[in-house]
């Protein structure tokens, strides 16, 4: 009967439910897109001089081991900051799904587009119902980052689909990487490049994990809600009816898209200040004053003088002043001014404030942790407000169309030239199509 069930086991059911013809267009579409965007983002971050520093520490030639692969490539992904992410599940889902998907299709290397994106679209579907089941505690009351606890099992789901693990093994795959799970966030106070390597460790992990459960080898039954299973570690208010009663939810067309090389619980504050300062004409010297009002969450993100790239993406103060001089918060910016005195100085101008009312919102409603007021003031004393509850990019608030591959094409610039990344984006976009998608991902890592 359904209720002797375990949750791997309902939640393995759900997935078995994604079969390509019953997928719908915009899910394909928004797979494609979320694939693409990760590679644009992915390319920017080689980029980092990190990455050439974790391909070094893997042997330099990691793609010729799909987990070292992975690594590499989700890793990478993550330098920049501007990968998908998931409001509800509160982490990046993107980095560890598509670096597990590329990584496999050079591995198998006759992987078909239409299987290759009904693998993501599977991972995302895994990645978040744990997300939603543990966030927005985990991360706000544990230190949890989801990017990796959700992601090795999205990992094993991907790597597995691919596979072609039976149904049996690939519950063994997801119960045994979410057993294996770990990540913490503390990088997100201190920085360093742990931030980074949690992206690439998920996607090892599933893949690992994966590649055990073809030979039998599993974790516990009752993995999700055992009494010392991963609830009971990673969550403190699990949502225990979602846990209980997983559903297919085509999940991937709740991610979203970042326009800003920061975290997301920023972008809400420099979407206001970017419409305030689009309207007025507002130039830095004009500004006296920022006042940022939010929850804990983004107060908690009003650090001055970053001294890593991976600080200066968490801090309110540095990136709003980023967004005043420069028009953008883009990756080649938040490292190229972390030593620069005068915007130093400047980010003291900008203060976060915690405020009841958005303290209020965000705990009636946990998605919105990142809503924001602000109140600009200016050196003739003129006030300035804005507000803004969810940032765009997400399903309420679409970007346009074209967007993304604007983004894309932007990112791939100084890796592929604009040619090659427009012939780039042509297949991925008709990916379905592709016999076999390995040229595909050969002709991008051939940059890198």
């Amino acid at each position: 009967m359904d209720q002797e069930k375990s949750c791997l086991e309902k939640i393995n059911e759900v997935l078995e439910k994604i079969q390509w013809e019953s997928v719908p267009l915009d899910v394909r579409t928004k797979a494609k897109e979320c694939l693409a965007d990760f590679v644009g983002v992915m390319l920017k971050g080689s980029e980092n001089s990190l990455s050439a520093d974790l391909r070094k520490a893997l042997g330099e030639e990691p793609e010729h081991n799909p987990e070292d692969l992975a690594l590499w490539l989700g890793s990478t992904g993550r330098m920049p900051d501007t990968d998908d992410g998931h409001r509800f599940a509160m982490a990046h889902p993107g980095v560890v799904i598509n670096s597990t998907a590329i990584a496999m299709a050079l591995h198998l290397q006759h992987v078909k587009g239409a299987d290759l994106l009904k693998a993501i679209i599977k991972g995302y579907e895994m990645y978040c119902y744990e997300g939603r089941v543990i966030n927005p505690g985990a991360y706000l009351k544990r230190g949890i980052d989801a990017t990796s606890v959700c992601g090795g099992a999205a990992a094993a789901v991907v790597a597995g689909s691919l596979w072609g693990l039976d149904k049996q093994q690939l519950a063994r795959a997801i119960s045994l990487a979410a057993s294996l799970a770990g990540g913490l966030n503390q990088s997100a106070i201190d920085g360093s490049a742990q931030k980074y390597l949690v992206a690439g460790w998920g996607a090892k992990l599933g893949i690992a994990c994966a590649r055990m459960a073809r030979e039998n080898l599993g974790g516990p039954l009752h993995v999700f809600e055992g009494k010392l299973g991963y609830c009971n570690a990673f969550a403190p208010e699990p949502d225990e009816e979602l846990l209980y009663h997983p559903r297919l939810n085509w999940d991937i067309r709740n991610v979203y898209i970042k326009r800003y090389a920061c975290v997301r619980r920023i972008h809400a504050t420099l979407d206001a200040i970017s419409d305030i300062v689009g309207k007025t004409g507002l130039t830095p010297d004009r500004i006296k004053s920022v006042k940022v009002y939010g929850s804990q969450f983004l107060y908690n993100a009003g650090g001055y003088e970053p001294k890593d790239g991976a600080q200066a993406q968490t801090s309110v103060p540095y990136t709003v002043t980023l967004l005043l001089h420069f028009g953008r918060v883009e990756d080649g910016e938040v490292h190229a001014h972390l030593q620069d005195a005068g915007l130093a100085a400047y980010s003291h101008r900008i203060e976060v404030i915690k405020d009841p009312e958005i303290i209020a919102l965000a705990e009636k409603d946990k998605s919105l942790w990142g809503a924001a007021k602000v109140r600009i003031e200016t050196v003739d004393g003129t006030i300035y407000n804005g507000k803004q509850i969810i940032p765009y990019g997400d399903p309420e608030l679409p970007f346009q169309e074209g967007t993304v591959e604007q983004k894309f094409l932007g990112m791939v610039e100084n890796t592929l030239g604009k040619e090659k990344g427009e012939a780039i984006w042509a297949r991925l976009m008709g990916l379905e199509q592709e016999d076999s998608c390995e040229s595909v991902f050969q002709n991008v890592l051939k940059v890198l």
